[in-house]
């Protein structure tokens, strides 16, 4: 969820980061392994401490596609399922060997009900993340794929050595000759 995609000082998380670390349960995720798979229940959100998680969908036609992922001090979860107790949406999977502290909805819901700063913080928190994704849905249908890929690498540098060229395409929607031909175009004018 990459930390509901906001830096700290927009939203400060770290009341709630504090509650994960404090009551959580430590738990390491090995790479491959699901924290959970789409059409199963959850209940449970995790902080991410250590690891890269890749979230995807299986369309009806057997195609998976990646919708995100949630790197070091990200949360993780298939949100809207886990707040509304339905099945997931998506898989929820180790990309690397990850550490994660893991969170009942049961005591998040007790901190969202501790005062009016924690509840204030959930909707800010659920009205970040729908600006975020509304922003992202505007990115795929007004954005070149060169712009995507820009804008990923500079919210999120380093990335192209953590992921797998196939990951990275299938996340931003383009075929990996698209994609090759950005990176040499950027090499390019890196030398240049």
């Amino acid at each position: 969820m990459d930390k509901f995609n906001v830096e700290k000082e927009i939203l400060d998380t770290s009341e709630l980061e504090r509650l994960f670390l404090r009551e959580g349960i430590f738990t390491t995720i090995k790479r491959n392994e699901y924290l959970i798979r789409q059409n199963e229940m959850t209940n449970q959100i995790g902080f991410v401490v250590s690891g890269i998680f890749r979230l995807s969908r299986i369309d009806v036609n057997g195609n998976e596609w990646i919708i995100g992922y949630s790197f070091k001090n990200d949360f993780v979860c298939d949100y809207p399922s886990f707040i509304k107790q339905t099945v997931s949406t998506v898989t929820i999977q180790a990309s690397t060997e990850c550490e994660v502290c893991l969170l009942p909805l049961s005591k998040l819901n007790q901190f969202r009900e501790t005062d009016m700063d924690t509840q204030r913080l959930g909707r800010q928190i659920a009205e970040t993340m729908f600006a975020e994704i509304y922003q992202r849905l505007l990115g795929f249908y007004c954005d070149t794929p060169e712009q995507r890929y820009h804008a990923l690498m500079k919210r999120c540098p380093g990335l192209q050595e953590k992921l797998s060229f196939k990951e990275t395409t299938q996340f931003l929607g383009i075929t990996p000759e698209t994609l090759s031909r950005i990176r040499k175009k950027q090499l390019y004018n890196e030398r240049s």
